[in-house]
């Protein structure tokens, strides 16, 4: 059996968590040689750029990497300042300062750059042992962009940083390229070897936010399809190049054969488990990957093949007392409990909807977490099975930290996809399904945020902007609400705000402001947010006496609601009002738009969405507070956002974010559920605008913006 690493064979470890105060937040792994260190030495030794002044007190953090005050006005800001905490199952403050406090083996420290009060995002030691494991990879990254030219290894690192909600985009080797730059120079050559090569691409493309059937100039939709033999349902030669086509196919959005899955179940050893090919002895990597691609597919956990497959991998897990799997206890090098398998296994349990951190799959108090942290050496590499380092299992490491089975949804795809169940929805004079015309312009917002020309959207010669123009005389007169609303959907459409269906939309909601209370049409939120954002929208100046109402009419306790200084904020109203705000030039330090902000990051549910008036996580609320996060630079992915599920209904092991809960709720059509049903055209349009993360107003090239000399 291999054995968990010995903390004395090496040097201690510490985590250092640093909150930047604008949603921006990363974790460093530190190793020391003596018993303890000052937190000072400790946050020195993250690498980060820090600004530190010495006084008769001990010496102060005045910034880090830039953020924060000069070390000649170390104090410079009255309201923020660097705190200094450490993590005990919650964040508590010191009672000392950093150069005076002992860090030692295994402590956690966190700064963060806010106002009394303030706090690092939550952690746990999961997410901290796969950022140090990225961390530790990073660096190894060739000058190309990959991982040893090899396309295998860096799609591997692509989804090591994709599970861990990192960009896999922002990983730049030193000559520029990144490992989805490489990875997409690459992808003709590499997806023609295999199925097996096509899939994980395509996976891998998916997972770094693109969409596989555009991929470094291939379809590997096509590539992958082209492998498949309808009359066996098999795709390629053998049970990876079945798994993984099935796992590209959908993380590409294309539905599997009904007879590929078929194929790959009916692969089956004996023993419940998959062998690499048919007739091989079963392991454990190729029978979690096999579990994963049929539940991607629409196999239910329950289904025979899965059912036997999950009681596979607990017979190998039963076969060592550490709470690991070894690769394949049939055979003689595979009775050891390794790295590599044990990540795997626990993405096929997730995948399952069953909890690798509960007793049905521990033995006694060890469970798969347990052996995985044991494997990590301080400086955040893991073993295989033991000493020293490998980086192909620091690679697969991650994902089973993280607790994500595959395939990691793309926003690229799901807007695809939302598209074209949008157009579908499309009407004989233009118009979009919902309660037109105000789901119309939801619509073109949608598609003008997806980067999409909303007039190339056409029934005939109707296209939404001429069924908008041509109902704006009437629309505009309905309220602010309604006049900001359709000069934001004029603009996004391409059209002139000034000039639209005979309207002048920036007159009609200027003639609906009244000076001496800021207000815009009958004060509510929706009114004074939407005036605003059709103002800016048409590039037009906002009295600061609207903007400073809109801010006073906050609900209580932070955020907004429908109506003005409502007793209760909702979602939906704050996304809104963040945008408004943010387009008005009202910035991130602002009180108003920290409340706003903390007031969403208060009402996150535990898996990662945002609540409807019903409490349970909604796509267009979620939708609109992605959109509120945009406004203000907030990566939705980063750990300030990241969520875990704490009540036992599904594993607290897997990571959430409200970006990857909402592709998750994307139904095969393409559309998103709501009050209407499955695919509901309100729903639809806010997530779409949501997923592709472009905040209000959404402006696209405009022919009237140009000066009259360069419109022939």
């Amino acid at each position: 059996m291999g054995r968990a690493v010995d903390p004395t064979d090496v040097p201690n470890a510490a985590d250092v968590v640093v909150d930047f105060g604008d949603g921006h937040a990363v974790t460093r792994r530190i190793t020391f040689t003596d018993t303890t260190i000052s937190g000072l030495q400790a946050l020195q030794l993250t690498g980060l750029e820090l600004t530190t002044v010495d006084f008769s007190f001990g010496t102060a953090v005045c910034a880090i990497e830039d953020v924060g005050c000069p070390a000649s006005n170390c104090f410079c800001n009255a309201n923020k300042f660097w705190g200094y905490q450490f993590w005990n199952g919650a964040w508590q403050g010191y009672m000392t300062g950093p150069g005076s406090s002992a860090v030692s083996n295994g402590a956690v420290e966190g700064w963060v750059w806010g106002g009394s009060g303030s706090n690092p995002p939550a952690i746990t030691p999961a997410l901290l042992s796969a950022n140090a494991a990225l961390q530790w990879i990073r660096p190894q990254q060739s000058a190309n962009g990959s991982f040893g030219n090899n396309v295998g290894a860096t799609l591997d690192v692509i989804l090591a940083a994709a599970a861990a909600n990192q960009r896999p985009d922002t990983w730049l080797g030193s000559a520029g390229p990144s490992l989805v730059d490489y990875a997409a120079a690459n992808a003709a050559t590499f997806s023609g070897q295999s199925a097996a090569a096509a899939g994980k691409l395509a996976v891998g493309a998916a997972a770094a936010g693109h969409d596989p059937r555009s991929f470094g100039g291939v379809n590997l939709a096509t590539t992958i399809n082209a492998t498949y033999n309808a009359s066996t349902g098999a795709y390629g030669a053998n049970n990876m190049d079945q798994a993984w086509a099935m796992l590209g196919l959908r993380a590409a959005g294309e539905i599997v054969p009904a007879a590929a899955a078929q194929r790959l179940a009916g692969q089956a050893n004996t023993n419940g488990g998959w062998g690499w090919a048919a007739g091989v002895a079963s392991d454990v990597d190729s029978s979690a990957l096999a579990v994963q691609a049929l539940l991607s597919s629409g196999a239910s956990p329950s289904s025979s093949a899965v059912a036997a497959g999950l009681a596979y991998l607990r017979s190998v897990q039963l076969t060592n007392s550490n709470g690991g799997f070894a690769a394949s206890p049939e055979q003689a090098w595979g009775v050891d409990s390794n790295t590599n398998s044990t990540a795997f296994a626990v993405q096929g349990i997730a995948a399952a909807g069953q909890n690798p951190l509960g007793a049905a799959w521990s033995i006694g108090a060890a469970t798969p977490l347990d052996f995985l942290l044991g494997q990590q050496l301080p400086n955040g590499a893991f073993v295989y099975v033991d000493p020293p380092a490998n980086l192909f299992a620091t690679q697969q490491a991650v994902p089973g930290l993280t607790g994500k089975p595959l395939p990691y949804l793309s926003p690229a795809v799901a807007l695809r996809r939302g598209l074209g169940w949008v157009a579908s929805q499309q009407q004989a004079d233009g118009s979009f399904a919902g309660f037109n015309p105000g789901a119309t312009i939801d619509a073109v917002i949608a598609i003008a945020a997806a980067g999409r020309n909303p007039n190339d959207f056409a029934v005939g010669s109707n296209t939404p902007v001429t069924y908008l123009a041509a109902q704006a005389p009437t629309y505009a007169t309905q309220g602010a609400s309604a006049a900001g609303k359709l000069a934001v959907g004029a603009v996004a459409g391409r059209g002139n705000p000034r000039s639209f269906g005979g309207v002048d939309l920036v007159a009609a909601i200027e003639g609906l402001y009244q000076p001496a209370a800021g207000q815009y049409g009958g004060g509510g939120t929706w009114d004074q947010a939407f005036a605003i954002l059709g103002l800016r929208a048409a590039r037009q100046s906002v009295p600061v006496a609207a903007v400073q109402r809109l801010i006073d009419i906050a609900a209580d306790g932070g955020g907004w609601g429908f109506s003005a200084n409502a007793s209760d904020a909702d979602v939906d109203s704050t996304g809104l009002v963040l945008q408004a705000l943010a387009a008005a030039g009202v910035g991130l330090d602002d009180a108003a738009v920290q409340a706003g902000l903390g007031f969403l990051r208060s009402s996150q549910n535990e898996d990662g969405g945002f609540p409807g008036f019903t409490g349970d996580t909604d796509p267009a609320s979620t939708g609109l507070a992605l959109q509120g996060l945009a406004a203000y630079g907030q990566d939705p992915r980063s750990l300030a956002w990241t969520t875990w599920i704490s009540d036992g209904s599904a594993s607290a092991l897997t990571l959430r974010t409200a970006a990857e809960t909402l592709l998750a709720l994307q139904t095969p059509d393409g559309g998103f559920p709501g009050f209407s049903g499955p695919n509901d055209p309100f729903s639809t349009y806010s997530a779409l605008a949501g997923i592709a993360g472009q905040p209000l107003p959404v402006r696209q090239p405009q022919m009237w913006f140009l000066p009259l000399a360069l419109r022939n």
